[in-house]
């Protein structure tokens, strides 16, 4: 149980099957070390606060203490849920084995939900199919069994919908959000899990058609593929994306830029993005930052530092 929240302000600132293959890694871009990177810019000072990495919520951003279900709130047990009904909320309850939505405006809050391998029948955490618009999760802990290997994500979008999920835990999944669009904020992804040979890694992934906002959350993948947020071409090209204000560390590369075979992109925004060394010398295992075309219209990188030293990337 997580302590009281407190609210993040920064000032410094689709085919099911295919996308259920996506997540276990079989079509993301390679972290090749040939991948093209834009310029560092001149070495400015940052914010005043370092070593963010070491107490998310010292500086701002969000940790076990702020994310989670709310004080106060006594969890039920349950098995799997099905949220097939518009309106449904599901809240309250401590699940070992999955939540399911196929139906519109459901809300999942205070939960627990611990699926995957190792957790009964479950396949998934929470798993979003077709008809599942605008959906909400916050305040809530998705993960797995601790300890266990496993190629899935915490929630994967297998529809059309665009989530919000917010001030949720996520940790134990090989992915922690993956969705076309949506917004994640917030929240705290960590102790990324996987199957070796077998998973990419990814805190928040896109796998195509863009409108994906990342803000204000802590993900941190220790793994040295394939990214923190990583925008993909699997099933479509990349725009209206934004990334701001998140506390980064770990992976092949910090983010992944969108770049891909189904055309250009546009408006794909990396903005005042703290990077923590706390895996690797350059943030990611590889660098900082892949396939990002910084000459088409809207893309930009810009206001991103270091963690340890303020200084901009």
């Amino acid at each position: 149980m997580r302590r009281r929240r407190t609210t993040f302000a920064l000032g410094g600132v689709a085919v099911a099957a295919a996308l259920a293959l996506s997540v276990r890694g079989g079509l993301g871009p390679s972290t090749s070390p040939t991948t093209q990177s834009p310029g560092a810019s001149a070495a400015v000072a940052g914010p005043t606060e370092t070593d963010c990495v070491d107490a998310p919520s010292r500086c701002g951003y969000p940790d076990e203490t702020t994310t989670g279900v709310s004080d106060g709130v006594t969890l039920k047990k349950s098995g799997s849920v099905m949220a097939d009904e518009d309106g449904q909320v599901v809240e309250g309850l401590d699940i070992t084995g999955e939540i399911s939505v196929s139906a519109a405006d459901v809300t999942i809050r205070d939960v627990r939900v611990t699926g995957g391998r190792g957790a009964g029948a479950s396949d998934w955490v929470v798993v979003m199919r077709p008809g599942a618009e605008r959906l909400v999760i916050e305040d809530s802990e998705l993960r797995t069994p601790a300890g266990s290997e496993q190629d899935l994500a915490c929630v994967l979008n297998i529809g059309d919908g665009e989530p919000t999920v917010r001030r949720v835990d996520m940790q134990g999944c090989s992915i922690g959000v993956s969705t076309g669009g949506g917004v994640v904020e917030d929240s705290y992804i960590h102790d990324l899990a996987m199957v070796p040979g077998l998973s990419h890694v990814n805190g928040v992934a896109s796998m195509g058609g863009g409108g994906l906002t990342v803000r204000r959350n802590t993900i941190l993948n220790e793994h040295p593929q394939t990214s923190v947020v990583a925008l993909y071409q699997d099933f479509g090209t990349q725009s209206d994306d934004l990334v701001q204000d998140n506390l980064l560390a770990g992976g092949g590369y910090i983010f992944y830029g969108g770049d891909g075979t189904f055309g250009p992109t546009s408006k794909i925004r990396f903005l005042d993005n703290r990077v923590a060394r706390l895996y690797y010398p350059k943030g990611g295992s590889l660098g900082v930052i892949a396939h990002l075309d910084l000459d088409l219209p809207g893309n930009e990188s810009s206001g991103n530092f270091w963690d340890d030293t303020g200084e901009l990337l």
